[in-house]
């Protein structure tokens, strides 16, 4: 340092008293790399000495020019003017970092020296990074933009390099490089640090290099739920208790609440809130039904399954009403036992059979007095004191007691003045012969024909133009209708029992398909056809409607139908296609019905909007009488929905049916869905001929 000090004060006096040569200034800061420009001006030559121009920096001095003196006139003045690259290979130097920092460039000439003002050498780079967003899902995917500017402002064109949470590497072009990078399927969540290095090179290696970083943060997201039970089989009134544990996509377990459900064999739900990591019992009543259970976990959108037994229980109460023993039946199946009574020190004995709910009640009797009643059956036994009379100690059940037992001699006494009554009926008959003719009895106590018949002869007036094939159909009873003459059967050419302007949307095929919770199910891969009917609200006619209906009946071929108001799927699931390439079948279906509604709307005024979307993906399924049940997995019903919403009177597909059928469909770019590309269909090729042309070649190659 002392020794630059000395240097510069030297320079810098010889350049007040002596100096005649004059410099052009350089600017304020330079990159390694760049070009120094050096103008000088009042050289005159010498017949000896040399032009000496000097770069004097911090820690070194480096010549840079050195010129004979004698090769500059010496009577007059004269210009020079040059240029040096701030690298190792013009300077000459091994170590560039020598030179950054503070420099000067000295000239001298025989013995006038002059010098710059002091600039600064550097191989510093400004390095800004920016992130498409904050934090990320396992899995996705970061895009990262780099800009890149020198200390002397210009643009870097280099190199860029990532580390520490991910490597990745690319180009700087004019200062900006974008690239990206996946976050690990199973990376753990918390906050990450990316360092971002970018440098440019140069004949001899890196110049100038800059280093900056960017914080994200990964989320923890719920990858696995696992369901626990203290048994598989539950006897009603024990303790069962169900436990959850739910861990992310690094195995760290997480905590929250589980939503829990309990369904029955008969489709009951019972729901519950389990924190995770924690176990909460579950009560069964004595009465809950025997037969296979299930509870179903659910975590954001984790969905575990198990299935477990319930036991059948034989269980009663007893309980006393005065001297009536009751037997209720709190069990879940029949209760089929001896139960022992004891009366005093009488034991009798009664064999039950008590159904589920069921209440029985017996009477107890004995000699008057106070008796201690212990009932049982073994597991369960009641004890009372109990008042009771009668004869003997006896159990009689109220079963076979009832009005007529304790109430016999009031029917006695109805049935002799009800005999009396028929017996006078009788003698009043006999005298007057018939109970129709003029001045009956019948017809005084009930009314005349004259009162009762009013309407007779309308009757025959509207009777007579009948015509003769609908009075088979017809009683003779005159009957008002609001239906129309074709439903009545008052046209004769056009007589129907039904009333055909009247159409059920929500007519199901023979053999239908429908949505439902399938937890018995098995997952097959399927391909559903989704109709949107999109002026459904406004309300079609009822004979569009019944035109849709022909239409997808006569189009579904293999493919079952599920009606959903304005929304109509066709399943094609291997249980009932027998195959497990549907996608072909479910294409040829959606384009046969997208070619007839085309067909219908060009014939009929009432138009029906609509738009088709077709989808592969699983379902869970399961065949029950003659419907198809079905749980969607995943988007299968969904994404197949949001295609038919797109455009109307075009079959769209997604990628996943595509890359099935790639040879046989002729296809353009649709619009996208979220992420997911879609394609309107054009053309489905006939493969028929590419099967006979094999048959042939096959045919061929044999014969030879």
């Amino acid at each position: 340092m002392e020794k630059w000090i000395f240097v510069v004060g030297v320079l810098l006096m010889m350049n007040g008293v002596l100096a005649d040569i004059s410099i052009s200034e350089p600017s304020a800061v330079y990159n390694l790399g760049d070009r120094l420009y050096i103008d000088l001006g009042g050289l005159r030559g010498a017949n000896n000495g040399n032009l000496d121009i000097n770069l004097v920096c911090e820690n070194v001095t480096i010549n840079m020019i050195r010129i004979p003196a004698r090769d500059f006139a010496s009577d007059n003045d004269q210009m020079y003017s040059t240029y040096k690259i701030l690298d190792r290979a013009d300077l000459g130097v091994l170590n560039l970092n020598d030179i950054v920092g503070t420099c000067q460039i000295v000239a001298s000439l025989g013995g006038d020296v002059a010098s710059s003002k002091s600039f600064e050498v550097s191989d510093d780079i400004d390095v800004s990074i920016s992130l498409d967003k904050l934090s990320y899902n396992p899995g996705e995917v970061v895009s990262v933009s780099v800009g890149a500017t020198k200390i002397n402002g210009g643009k870097v064109n280099g190199f860029v390099e990532g580390s520490n949470a991910s490597f990745f590497s690319g180009t700087v072009e004019e200062g900006v490089s974008t690239t990206s990078f996946n976050i690990p399927a199973t990376a753990e969540a918390g906050s990450y640090n990316l360092n971002v290095r970018v440098y440019d090179v140069g004949s001899d290696g890196i110049l100038n290099e800059g280093k900056g970083g960017v914080l994200y943060s990964v989320n923890q997201v719920a990858t696995s739920l696992i369901l626990s039970l203290s048994n598989t089989e539950v006897v009603p009134g024990n303790e069962f208790s169900v436990g959850t544990e739910v861990f992310d996509q690094s195995g760290v377990e997480m905590t929250g609440n589980v939503f829990v459900k309990v369904i029955s064999p008969n489709g009951e739900e019972v729901e519950n809130v389990v924190q995770a990591g924690e176990f909460v019992s579950v009560d069964f009543k004595s009465n809950s039904s025997v037969g296979d259970w299930k509870i179903v976990a659910i975590f954001d959108e984790l969905v575990m399954e198990r299935e477990f037994t319930v036991l059948p229980l034989q269980k009663v109460e007893f309980d006393f009403e005065d001297s009536v023993l009751i037997v209720r039946n709190v069990g879940n199946v029949l209760y089929n036992k001896t139960i022992d009574v004891n009366i005093g020190e009488n034991v009798m004995t009664l064999d039950l059979k008590v159904g589920v709910g069921e209440v029985r009640k017996f009477s107890l009797k004995a000699p008057v007095g106070n008796y201690e009643v212990v009932v049982g059956d073994g597991d369960y036994a009641v004890t009372r004191q109990v008042m009771l009379t009668g004869n003997a100690v006896s159990i009689s059940d109220f079963k076979g007691v009832g009005i007529f037992t304790n109430y016999s001699i009031v029917w006695i006494f109805l049935i002799v003045v009800f005999g009396g009554i028929g017996g006078v009926l009788f003698m009043r008959y006999r005298k007057t012969r018939t109970l129709g003719e003029e001045g009956s009895w019948f017809r005084k106590l009930f009314g005349s024909g004259k009162h009762t018949m009013k309407g007779e002869s309308f009757k025959k007036k509207i009777g007579d133009k009948v015509p003769h094939v609908v009075k088979l159909h017809m009683d003779d009873s005159l009957n008002f209708t609001k239906k129309s003459p074709s439903v009545q059967g008052l046209d004769s050419e056009n007589y129907s029992h039904e009333d055909k302007t009247m159409v059920d949307f929500t007519k199901k095929a023979a053999v239908s398909a429908e949505s439902a919770l399938v937890l018995k199910g098995k997952k097959y891969g399927s391909t559903v056809v989704a109709i949107n009917v999109k002026n459904y609200e406004e309300g079609l006619s009822a004979v569009a409607k019944q035109g849709l209906i022909d239409i997808i009946e006569n189009s579904k071929g293999k493919g079952l139908i599920d009606y959903r108001n304005d929304y109509i799927f066709v399943i094609f699931n291997p249980l009932a296609t027998r195959t497990y390439k549907n996608e072909p079948l479910a294409v040829k279906c959606g384009m046969k019905i997208g070619g007839d509604l085309i067909a219908y709307n060009k014939k009929f005024k009432d138009k029906i909007d609509f738009g088709i979307g077709i989808h592969s993906g699983e379902i869970v399924a399961s065949k029950e009488g003659d419907k198809l049940k079905y749980t969607g997995m995943g988007n299968i019903i969904s994404f197949a929905k949001r295609m038919s919403d797109l455009d109307s009177g075009k079959v769209t597909i997604s990628e996943a049916v595509r890359k099935k059928l790639i040879r046989d469909l002729k296809v353009v770019k649709g619009k996208d869905v979220g992420e997911n590309m879609t394609y309107v269909v054009g053309e489905m090729r006939d493969g028929s001929g590419d099967a006979e042309k094999l048959k042939q070649l096959i045919k061929r190659g044999k014969q030879s």
